[in-house]
């Protein structure tokens, strides 16, 4: 018998997280003695105690991990979870991607301006929906406006020949993609 300091160097893993482990039944001492509590485990319980940390150390949660330790799991019960764990992992290294991405471009706007934007732009999730789109080079800025509401007019009819239903004033969602690098008055795509 092992004492828990004893094992805890052993298994490399901190008491702390014997001591937790034996509260959420995951890795029960071998013997407690009764009138000190001190905690004794055996050298036998280290495959259950490396299976936690193999399976913890794969993404599973504890709770998770104690469902899996009072059953026997089959191969192709442990590859259809491992496969989940996989797609949960990729998921989550796209996002962290995706963040160190915004993180680079806010460094790089504070190195660019020597101050951070006032702006903060966060980017939200919405569900797919329908874009009708045109580009076109208009003659003066002040004829964006003309431009817009053609569109909307041309919507509007071709709505009305679908027999769908009609299209709110003013046009829902208008948006303005300008393809100009630089601000321009005449010429403008």
């Amino acid at each position: 018998m092992l004492k828990i300091s004893d094992f805890s160097r052993l298994a490399q893993v901190p008491v702390a997280t014997l001591r937790y482990y034996d509260q959420m039944g995951l890795l029960k001492p071998a013997h407690v003695d009764p009138f000190t509590d001190y905690r004794y485990y055996s050298a036998e319980q280290l495959p259950r105690l490396n299976r936690i940390l193999a399976l913890k150390d794969l993404g599973f949660s504890l709770e998770q991990i104690a469902q899996l330790l009072k059953r026997t799991i089959m191969p192709d019960e442990m590859r259809g979870m491992l496969l989940l764990r996989q797609a949960d992992a990729e998921r989550e290294v796209k996002e962290a991607q995706t963040r160190l991405a915004r993180v680079s471009a806010r460094l790089y706007e504070i190195e660019q301006e020597g101050m951070a934007s006032p702006y903060d732009i966060v980017i939200k999730q919405v569900a797919p929906q329908w874009v009708i789109s045109t580009r076109q080079i208009v003659g003066h800025i002040d004829e964006m406006g003309t431009l817009c509401w053609q569109l909307h007019r041309e919507l509007r009819d071709w709505a009305n020949r679908q027999q769908l239903k009609p299209l709110p004033e003013p046009a829902p969602q208008l948006v303005n993609l300008y393809h100009s690098t630089e601000y321009r008055e005449t010429d403008v795509d």
